[in-house]
């Protein structure tokens, strides 16, 4: 009985391997090709540098709210990033703000990362690695994943714009 659990066992790892063989490979997307999928799927996109070293990112709205798509460890062109970030604070009263408690809940129970910023207003971050490649769909269904997630996180910090 145990050789057949191995035998069987074998057999799904090489169907799991054949299946993730067949996958194309996909080159790292820049900021522009980004932003082109987004302006496919309907975003207003402006494309702006931040920092002191000018590091690309992309400005856009997702359901009424300003969000900001920032490429990080970048090459020397701002090219091949390894990593996608997305971002979206809420200036709140300071009597509206969440506490650190709230946001640990959120952080504890949600997806994406819940943070404060120098004056305590809430920020939702999206991190997203593109170690390896990322295809046009992923970057669709990442899209997705963040508007329902600034709809979800605003309405857990009472949010109205």
């Amino acid at each position: 009985m145990l050789r057949l659990f191995k035998v069987a066992g074998a057999l799904v790892a090489l169907g799991a391997a054949s299946v993730f063989a067949a996958l194309p490979a996909s080159a790292q997307l820049t900021p522009e090709e980004v932003g082109a999928v987004m302006e496919d799927q309907g975003y207003d996109v402006e494309y702006t540098t931040i920092g002191d070293d000018d590091a690309p990112a992309i400005s856009s709205f997702t359901n009424d709210l300003k969000f900001l798509i920032t490429f990080e460890a970048c090459d020397e062109n701002g090219e091949a990033c390894e990593l996608i970030v997305f971002r979206c604070g809420f200036a709140m009263d300071e009597a509206d703000q969440p506490s650190l408690d709230d946001l640990n809940v959120w952080n504890n129970e949600h997806w994406g990362k819940a943070t404060r910023d120098d004056v305590n207003d809430p920020w939702i971050v999206l991190e997203v690695n593109t170690v390896g490649g990322l295809s046009e769909d992923n970057v669709v269904d990442t899209l997705l994943w963040w508007e329902n997630l600034t709809l979800e996180f605003s309405d857990f910090i009472g949010y109205e714009p």
